[in-house]
């Protein structure tokens, strides 16, 4: 029933809801997983998954119907129309992904010392602090957990960007083969940035606004770079799909293919400017 709360339609009217709508989902999923799982000597290890994959669950139902209008709006002629029509997509599922990230960042908040998040923030450490992934472990009770990490990775632009595509062609991949599937990866995302920010606020609601604007001011724009890959691959694995059950014709489904490559450069484009934004203008705040 939860994951009917919401349809594509009525998020295109009014997108704000859908941050309120991710949040709810992302809470339900961190309560869910704090019931029934946190004492389970097993899975309370991955609790951080779990959290993530009830987030998913949740709202895959939106997700698969919200690809599917959007291709059918790309095998229209009016191409001002099929723009705008990504648009609003694009706007809906980042106002989902804000909604799930402030769900994770408030519940991380409230407690602190659960570690619910633990996955994510071995991410985190991997990540961000290669050099000194041990003392970051363990700065959060976590152990010498992680082997063999890469000393050598420099958060360079060259290097950021190249994670930033290598993460993209993932969602790419994944999207096209598995369509609404793709948004397990939005929602590890979502609750990894929220690890982030937890982390270096120190877990102190009054230190939250300092760095939810430093991580969002490429946050977004690196988001947004990954829905639009998202969307080229979603619509295209709904075209193909289509185009094999004889629901459109090869023509059709060239100019779905032909849309979801420009979103893709457009993806690029917009991960090159994040990369950016993260090496010249995120530092200087603070």
């Amino acid at each position: 029933m939860l994951e009917l709360l919401v349809f594509p339609k009525k998020g295109e009217r009014h997108p704000v809801e859908l941050f309120f709508v991710g949040f709810l989902y992302s809470t339900l999923a961190y309560l869910i997983v704090k019931l029934i799982f946190s004492k389970d000597v097993v899975l309370s290890e991955s609790s951080g998954i779990l959290i993530v994959m009830f987030t998913s669950l949740f709202s895959i139902i939106f997700f698969f119907f919200a690809l599917r209008r959007d291709e059918r709006e790309n095998l229209k002629d009016n191409s001002r129309r099929v723009v705008k029509d990504d648009w609003k997509m694009l706007k809906m599922l980042l106002y989902l992904f804000l909604g799930f990230m402030a769900g994770f960042l408030l519940w991380q908040v409230i407690f602190p010392q659960e570690m619910a998040f633990n996955s994510q923030m071995e991410t985190y450490c991997v990540i961000n602090k290669p050099l000194q992934y041990k003392d970051c472990l363990d700065s959060n009770r976590m152990g010498d957990t992680l082997n063999g990490i890469n000393a050598n990775m420099k958060g360079e632009l060259i290097g950021i960007f190249a994670n930033n595509v290598l993460v993209s062609l993932v969602i790419l991949v994944f999207s096209v083969l598995f369509g609404a599937a793709v948004i397990f990866i939005i929602a590890w995302n979502a609750s990894i940035v929220s690890t982030v920010v937890a982390y270096s606020a120190r877990y102190q609601f009054s230190d939250l606004p300092f760095w939810l604007l430093r991580f969002m001011i490429h946050g977004i724009p690196e988001i947004a770079g990954y829905f639009l890959m998202a969307m080229a691959g979603g619509i295209s694995s709904f075209a193909i799909s289509s185009y094999f059950r004889d629901r459109i014709m090869s023509k059709g489904l060239m100019k779905v293919i032909r849309r979801a490559i420009a979103m893709a450069i457009v993806a690029i484009l917009v991960l090159i400017i994040a990369a950016l934004l993260e090496v010249y203008v995120s530092p200087l705040i603070g």
